[in-house]
């Protein structure tokens, strides 16, 4: 007899579904995941956010603006990986309501810092899609966090190459076990 595969986390149903190619389909368009007692892994990404657009060229207003709305709606940033075309992000909300205007103020303000004009005929935006959130569970889960971001962090400043071309991770892990 098999045995029943027990919940995710606890999280209601319409939590669950988060994986990155289901945010653009309407039938998935669900609340993400958010959570007050757990850090949150947060990455948004633009394609436009290339050459002169760069999110690197402009890393120190990127980094001001997300730490001055931290601040202002009360939510602890932990870490901030600048990769270029997309932010990692691994914060922790004190309260549920303020998550809203910290996130719309996130991604307005980084698209006007960067001076992005939206075409009035076209319907695209400076970011691809909705932000991708994940709750971290402390202790493992978080340190497996850490590490990716590092190892982001490490492909950004060219440091290694990217994923797309290393085949073993034996490769890279004794550079992320040196700057953890």
């Amino acid at each position: 007899m098999s045995r029943k595969q027990p919940s995710f986390h606890g999280f209601p149903k319409e939590q669950r579904a988060f994986a990155p190619g289901k945010r653009t389909t309407r039938a998935a368009r669900q609340r993400r995941p958010r959570a007050t007692k757990e850090a949150m892994h947060l990455v948004l990404r633009s394609d436009r956010a290339r050459g002169a657009k760069s999110l690197l060229r402009y890393d120190h207003v990127v980094r001001a603006v997300i730490a001055k709305l931290g601040k202002r709606h009360g939510i602890r940033v932990y870490r901030i990986v600048n990769a270029g075309n997309h932010l990692h992000i691994t914060l922790k909300l004190s309260k549920q309501f303020l998550w809203h205007g910290f996130i719309s103020g996130v991604t307005g303000g980084i698209a006007r810092a960067l001076g992005f004009k939206r075409d009035p005929n076209s319907k695209q935006g400076f970011w691809n899609s909705r932000p991708f959130t994940r709750v971290i569970a402390w202790g493992r889960d978080y340190n497996v966090v850490k590490d990716y971001h590092t190892l982001n962090q490490l492909e950004a400043d060219g440091a290694v190459p990217p994923r797309s071309q290393m085949l073993k991770p034996e490769r890279w892990r004794h550079l992320v076990l040196a700057f953890s």
